[in-house]
């Protein structure tokens, strides 16, 4: 049977996020695994342009190091409020790109064979998940989990 080694919880902070952390935390324990928690930051969004694509306003230099600090302050305090042992990674990073990118990158660069991620059970107009979770589970070269979330 497999074993798994390194798990990663991509973290949106959106409400099913605790319960897609504490399932995370619970398989990390059962593997005696390393857990990553990631938080995404990327530009704002200005919205859609012409030929579908979106323009984004870049961040200074400041900007980005005062978002990644503060995102890297709500994780921790996500993981201790969670339960989460205090070796687990907590993970900003940027991206000038989409989310689901800069977690691929995530996976391939630090030996993830776990992804994480939640799943309301409500179609999308992209898929059966949202647009990251779909484009990370065709993108990364490891086992994805998605937790149904119910209301």
């Amino acid at each position: 049977m497999h074993t798994y080694e390194h798990i990663l919880v991509p973290v949106d902070f959106t409400r099913i996020t605790d319960a897609i952390i504490t399932r995370a935390n619970e398989l990390a324990n059962f593997y005696s695994a390393r857990l990553t928690l990631l938080n995404v930051l990327e530009d704002i969004s200005l919205g859609n342009v012409a030929f579908g694509g979106t323009q984004k306003l870049g961040m200074s230099q400041e900007m980005k190091q005062k978002q990644m600090a503060m995102a890297t302050d709500k994780l921790r305090k996500l993981a201790t409020d969670l339960g989460v042992p205090i070796n687990a990674a907590l993970e900003t990073v940027h991206t000038n790109g989409k989310p689901s990118e800069a977690i691929i990158q995530f996976v391939k660069d630090n030996g993830i064979d776990l992804v994480v991620v939640g799943n309301s059970g409500k179609k999308s107009v992209l898929g059966f998940m949202g647009s990251t979770a779909e484009a990370t589970l065709k993108g990364v070269p490891c086992d994805v989990m998605a937790i149904r979330i119910t209301d």
